[in-house]
C-alpha cells in the first residue's frame, strides 16, 4: 500500500478517483487533497469527462445523459464514452470508473470504501450491461480491475475479486441504498434530494445564468422533509389549545388532590410498611443466616475436597510404593537365599508340629489319669448316695402309706407299692395315676367352691339392688301423695277465695290524682299477703304428714 493516500479526518472524504479503459484513458488515477480535486488543462482534454464519469454519477448510478453530463445534453449517450462514436478500434469495450473514500477512527485505524461502476458497450447496441460495486478493498492495493493480460475484469471476475469484502449490484436503486448506508445514513428520500442538488449545482457557468426557481426548488428538495404526522400533530395542537387549558386545570386540581391524598397515604403506608416489614426482615435475617451457613458449608466442602485430593495423592503414592514393594518381594522370593530360608522354615515348622504332637500326647495321658481318678471318686460317692437313698426310700414309703390312709386310698396305695420291688416302673405309674386322680378331685372341688362363692356374691348384689329399688319406690309414692295433698289444698283455696276476699279488704280514702292507683296497690298487697298466709298454713300440715310417713 506504499504510495496510496491515507485518511486524516474522522469524516468520510474522497481520496482517489480513477478510470479504467474509459474515454481516452487506459488506466488513470486522480488523487484528492483533503477531499478536494483540481483539474487543469486546455479545452478538450477531458476535464468535464472525468467529472461526468465520477461525481455525482458514482453517487447516483443513473446512466441518463441529462444526469451524467454537466451540461445536461441528452445527445451525449454513455456508450460514446466507451466506443468514442465509432473511433475505437474494437466493436465492443468494457471499462470501469471508481471513487475511493476514507476516514480515520479515534483509535487511529483507517477505514476505506471504494465505489465503482462497470460498463460494457457494443457497437450499434449501446450499453448492453452495467453493474455497480461497493467494497472495503482499495484499487491498486488489494483489488485490481484489470486482469494479468491487461483486460478489464468481467462482472463474474469482479464478484470473485470482492467476495467477502463487498457486494456487486445490478440495480441502481440497490446501489444507491448501499452507498447511503455506507457513507451518509440519510435515508432514501434525503439521499435522493442530495444527489439532485449536486446535479443542479455542478452545471457549467451556473453564476452567469442562474435559474433562481430551479435552484430554490433544488435547495428546498435537499432539505429533510417534514413528517406528515408532525404537521398533523401541530395542527391538532393549535385546534385543541382550549381543551388543553381545561385539561391542564383539571390536571392541576387532580394533582393537588392526589398530593393531599399522597400525604395521608404516605403516613398510612409508612405505618403499614413498618407492620408488614417484620416478616420480610425476619425472612431476610434467616436468609443471611442461611447464606452464612451455606458459605461455611461450601468452605468445609472445599476443604474436604482438598483433603480428598490430598488423600487421593497419598493413596496413589502408597499404591506406587506397594507396587514397588511387591516387585521387591517377588524378586526376593525368587532368589536362592529365599528358597533356602523357605526350606529352613519348613523344617522348623515340621519340628514345631512334632513337638506340638508330643505335647498333645502328654496332655491326653494326664487327662486320662485324672479321668480315672474322677470316675473312681464318683463311684464311691454314688455308692454312698445309694445307701442314703435306700434309707430315705423306706421313710418316704411309710409316710406315703400314712398319707394314703388319711386320704382314704390306703388299699390302692398298698397295692401299687406291692409291686415296687418287682416292677418299679409299674408301681411308679400306678402311684402317679392315683395321685393324678386325687388332684383332679381336688381341682373339681375347688371349682365348685369358686362357683358357690360367685353365686353368693351375685345374690348379695341382687338383694342390695332390690332394697335400693324398694326405697326409691317408697319415696316416689310419698312424693305422689304430697302432690295430691297440695293439689286438694289449692283447689279448696280457689273455692274459698271468692267468699273470703271482700272480708279482707279495707277502704282508705285518698285525695289527689294518684288516689285510685294507691287504693289498687293496697288491695293487691293485702290480697297477696292473705294468699301467702293461706299457702303457709296448707304447707305446714303437708310437711308434718311427710315427716310422719318417712318415720
Amino acid at each position: 500500500m506504499s504510495g496510496t493516500p491515507v485518511p486524516t479526518s474522522e469524516r468520510w472524504k474522497p481520496l482517489r478517483a480513477g478510470l479504467v479503459d474509459m474515454f481516452y484513458y487506459d488506466a488513470e488515477e486522480f488523487r484528492f487533497h483533503d477531499g478536494r480535486l483540481l483539474l487543469r488543462g486546455n479545452n478538450g482534454t477531458g476535464k468535464s469527462k472525468v467529472l461526468a464519469l465520477t461525481l455525482p454519477f458514482l453517487l447516483d448510478g443513473e446512466l441518463s445523459p441529462h444526469r451524467v453530463e454537466p451540461d445536461g445534453d441528452r445527445q451525449k449517450r454513455m456508450e460514446w464514452n466507451l466506443l468514442l462514436g465509432g473511433k475505437h478500434p474494437h466493436p465492443e469495450r468494457l471499462g470501469y470508473t471508481w471513487l475511493e473514500f476514507g476516514r480515520r477512527h479515534p483509535d487511529g485505524t483507517a477505514e476505506y470504501r471504494t465505489l465503482g461502476c462497470g460498463l460494457k458497450a457494443v457497437k450499434d447496441r449501446g450499453i448492453v450491461r452495467h453493474w455497480f460495486f461497493v467494497t472495503t478493498r482499495r484499487v491498486g492495493a488489494d483489488l485490481s480491475l484489470v486482469s494479468e493480460t491487461g483486460v478489464s475484469l468481467t462482472r463474474e471476475k469482479l464478484r470473485e475479486a470482492v467476495d467477502g469484502h463487498g457486494i456487486v449490484y445490478d440495480r441502481a436503486s440497490d446501489y444507491r441504498r448501499a452507498v447511503d448506508d455506507a457513507l451518509f445514513g440519510l435515508g432514501e428520500h434525503r439521499y435522493e434530494a442530495l444527489v439532485n442538488l449536486l446535479i443542479q449545482l455542478r452545471q457549467p457557468q451556473l453564476s452567469k445564468k442562474p435559474d433562481e426557481r430551479l435552484l430554490s426548488r433544488a435547495l428546498t428538495e435537499a432539505l429533510p422533509p417534514l413528517s406528515p404526522a408532525l404537521i398533523t400533530t401541530v395542527a391538532e395542537a393549535f385546534r385543541g389549545l382550549d381543551e388543553e387549558r381545561d385539561a391542564l386545570r383539571a390536571l392541576e386540581e387532580a394533582h393537588k388532590a392526589a398530593t393531599d391524598f399522597l400525604g395521608h397515604y404516605t403516613r398510612y403506608a409508612r405505618i403499614a410498611a413498618k407492620r408488614k416489614a417484620a416478616g420480610p426482615r425476619l425472612t431476610q435475617s434467616k436468609y443471611e443466616h442461611l447464606n452464612r451457613d451455606l458459605a461455611e458449608a461450601e468452605a468445609r466442602f472445599a476443604a474436604a475436597e482438598t483433603e480428598l485430593a490430598e488423600a487421593g495423592g497419598l493413596l496413589e503414592g502408597l499404591a506406587a510404593e506397594k507396587t514397588r514393594l511387591d516387585a521387591r518381594r517377588n524378586a526376593l522370593e525368587a532368589s536362592p537365599e529365599m528358597r533356602d530360608a523357605r526350606r529352613i522354615e519348613e523344617m522348623g515348622e515340621e519340628v514345631r508340629r512334632r513337638a506340638s504332637y508330643a505335647t498333645r500326647l502328654e496332655h491326653d495321658r494326664d487327662g486320662l489319669t485324672g479321668e480315672a481318678a474322677r470316675r473312681q471318686s464318683r463311684a464311691e460317692t454314688t455308692r454312698a448316695r445309694a445307701d442314703e437313698d435306700e434309707a430315705s426310700f423306706g421313710a418316704v414309703r411309710d409316710r406315703s402309706a400314712a398319707l394314703a390312709a388319711a386320704a382314704g386310698c390306703g388299699t390302692a396305695h398298698a397295692e401299687a407299692m406291692a409291686g415296687w420291688e418287682t416292677g418299679p416302673a409299674g408301681a411308679r405309674r400306678d402311684t402317679g395315676a392315683l395321685a393324678d386322680e386325687r388332684s383332679r378331685a381336688l381341682a373339681e372341688l375347688d371349682r365348685l367352691m369358686a362357683a358357690v362363692t360367685a353365686a353368693r356374691t351375685r345374690l348379695e348384689t341382687a338383694t342390695a339392688e332390690a332394697e335400693r329399688l324398694r326405697g326409691e319406690l317408697q319415696a316416689a309414692a310419698e312424693r305422689i301423695a304430697a302432690a295430691e295433698a297440695e293439689t286438694r289444698a289449692g283447689a279448696a283455696e280457689l273455692l274459698d277465695a271468692p267468699a273470703t276476699y271482700p272480708a279482707g279488704l279495707a277502704e282508705i280514702r285518698l285525695a289527689g290524682p294518684g288516689a285510685g292507683r294507691a287504693r289498687s296497690l293496697i288491695h293487691i298487697r293485702r290480697r297477696r299477703r292473705s294468699g301467702a298466709s293461706r299457702r303457709r298454713e296448707a304447707t305446714h300440715p303437708r310437711t308434718k304428714s311427710n315427716n310422719t310417713t318417712t318415720n
